[in-house]
C-alpha cells in the first residue's frame, strides 16, 4: 500500500530566529529518513532555547558533532521528494517556516519545490467518510491520536513523529474503509 508522505522538523526554539536542527520524512512505503542538522555552518543560526532542548532532548553540541550541513539535507530532501509533490506535517506553519529556513540557507534555489500541507486536513477528510458531524469527527480524531500515541510512544524527535503520523493515517484510513 502506498502512503502519503509525512514530514517533521525539530527546531532550535519557537522564536522568529529559530532554525531546523532535525528533519525527518517518509517515502510512499512508510520508510523514514531523518538527519540532525549542523547549525554551525550557517552564520545567522545562533538562536537556541534551553526550554526547547528540554522538549526534544537534542543539544546544540549533538547537532554540531552529529549533524550534517543544511546544503546536504536540502539535497537529500530534493532527491527524495518530487517537485510539486505534497508532503504532510502536523506542525503547520512552524514546519513550513523551518523548511523555508533550511532551504533559504542550504539550497541555491532558496526554497523547497515540494508543497507542505497540514496532515489534519488529510486525516479529517478520511474520517468525513465515516462521521458527517464535525464535532463527532473531531472527537473520533482525538481518540485516534491517542491510539497512535500508544503505538508510537516517543515524541519530539523527527523520525518518531513521522512514524506517529504514519500510524495515525493508517488508523484513519482503516476506519474510513469500514463503511
Amino acid at each position: 500500500m502506498r502512503l502519503p508522505r509525512f514530514l517533521d522538523v525539530e527546531a532550535s526554539s519557537l522564536s522568529i530566529n529559530s532554525y531546523p536542527i532535525e528533519i525527518g520524512w517518509s517515502d510512499e512505503f512508510g520508510n523514514v529518513s531523518s538527519f540532525l542538522i549542523n547549525p554551525s555552518t550557517v552564520e545567522a543560526w545562533t538562536d537556541w532555547s534551553s526550554e526547547s532542548q528540554k522538549v526534544h532532548g537534542i543539544s546544540k553540541e549533538l547537532c554540531i558533532k552529529g549533524g550534517i550541513p543544511p546544503a546536504l539535507v536540502c539535497r537529500y530532501l530534493s532527491d527524495s521528494i518530487r517537485p510539486n509533490e505534497n508532503i504532510y506535517c502536523d506542525g503547520g506553519i512552524f514546519d513550513e517556516y523551518w523548511v523555508d529556513t533550511l532551504f533559504g540557507s542550504g539550497s541555491e534555489m532558496g526554497f523547497a519545490q515540494f508543497r507542505i500541507l497540514h496532515s489534519d486536513n488529510l486525516m479529517l477528510s478520511l474520517l468525513a467518510n465515516v462521521e458527517k458531524n464535525v464535532a463527532k469527527r473531531s472527537a473520533l480524531f482525538e481518540e485516534l491520536k491517542q491510539e497512535s500515541r500508544q503505538i508510537v510512544v516517543q515524541r519530539h524527535r523527527a523520525n518518531v513523529d513521522v512514524l506517529y503520523l504514519i500510524e495515525l493515517y493508517k488508523l484513519c484510513l482503516s476506519i474510513s474503509r469500514k463503511i
